[in-house]
């Protein structure tokens, strides 16, 4: 009879101990923040092959690579200037690299620290983003970088930057490689790399 409510009470300090700690990702205010009405879409856009790899600590991270690629290609519509295409013949092609530098032993120990407070001594864990585009359409490629970055809270108390807006880590994600591909296009047209043919 006695373990009935120990098992009772143990059920519900476990579902308090999941309801305490929350989680919350914030697109780093400091990085580039365009949106696609920073570039001139084209009457025609150019059909261009598209590549992409993630990395983690510059260590390639092959489950991460299908939604690497669909995000690239989604900016690359939405910028209006590409067209991703699988045709062999396609002349132009975009290469992305991205790679997330993380410091994995410090945000496990944070989030162990978080977890042991239930959540009231929260965390901040920084994911540092770098991305490195080419673009070639028969000549020399083009290469520039960006860096972006993604701040996760984890549990209560935290101290985010003023003008950061809380959303999914999905979604900030989705933002960094909108703005950083949106970033690349804009400046392929600034340097007359890309224009109506």
């Amino acid at each position: 009879m006695k373990t009935m409510p120990q098992l009772a009470l143990a059920c519900a300090a476990a579902l308090s101990l999941s309801a305490c700690i929350t989680t919350r990702s914030f697109v780093d205010p400091a990085g580039p923040r365009l949106g696609a009405v920073a570039v001139h879409g084209l009457s025609q856009p150019i059909p261009v092959k598209v590549s992409t790899q993630f990395q983690v600590n510059g260590t390639a991270s092959p489950k991460a690579q299908a939604a690497l690629q669909a995000q690239v290609e989604q900016a690359l519509v939405a910028s209006g200037v590409f067209a991703p295409s699988r045709d062999p013949g396609t002349v132009a092609a975009i290469t992305v690299t991205v790679n997330d530098t993380v410091d994995l032993a410090a945000a496990h120990k944070k989030g162990v620290h978080t977890g042991l407070t239930l959540g009231s001594s929260g965390a901040l864990i920084p994911d540092d983003y770098t991305y490195t585009a080419s673009y070639s359409s028969g000549g020399a490629p083009y290469e520039a970088t960006y860096k972006q970055g993604i701040l996760t809270a984890i549990g209560d108390n935290v101290q985010v930057p003023a003008g950061a807006a809380a959303t999914t880590p999905a979604d900030a994600f989705h933002h960094i490689i909108l703005d950083m591909t949106t970033q690349f296009v804009q400046d392929l047209q600034g340097k007359g790399l890309v224009a109506e043919r």
